[in-house]
Formats: C-alpha cells, sequence, structure tokens
C-alpha cells in the first residue's frame, strides 16, 4: 500500500453546522495568525489548464494543484 497524502479518513461525531463553523473559524484564525501551511504539489499558469487538469486526474501532482491566474 502506497501513501496518498491527497487521501485521508476521517470521522465526526458533531452536527454539520458545528463541523464547518469549526473548520472555517481555524482556517481564519490561521490565516491570520500566518500560520496556515498548505502543501502545493505543482504550479500551472492559466494557459496550462490542460496540463493541469490531467495532472490532476492522474494523481501527479503529489500535493495541491494551484493554478495562476
Amino acid at each position: 500500500m502506497t501513501f496518498d497524502p491527497a487521501v485521508s479518513l476521517t470521522t465526526y461525531a458533531g452536527e454539520s453546522e458545528d463541523f464547518m463553523r469549526t473548520l472555517l473559524e481555524d482556517l481564519v484564525e490561521q490565516i491570520a495568525a500566518g500560520t496556515l501551511h498548505v502543501q502545493v504539489g505543482k504550479t500551472f499558469h492559466l494557459d496550462e489548464i490542460a496540463e493541469a487538469h490531467r495532472c490532476m486526474e492522474e494523481n501527479k501532482a503529489g500535493w495541491k494543484i494551484v493554478v495562476l491566474t
């Protein structure tokens, strides 16, 4: 079995409203504190969108795909 950083299994036992509010608040706090770390696998320019899409479909980015406009 290989490790795929783009796939994870999680569970949550609360209400959907609590779940979304908690994630959003946590995200805002991390952005405000400058501690939000996003692992970028590949970066593409907008004119490379077809290549970016292929990369996504073939799961070859490793982490997140960023498209610059």
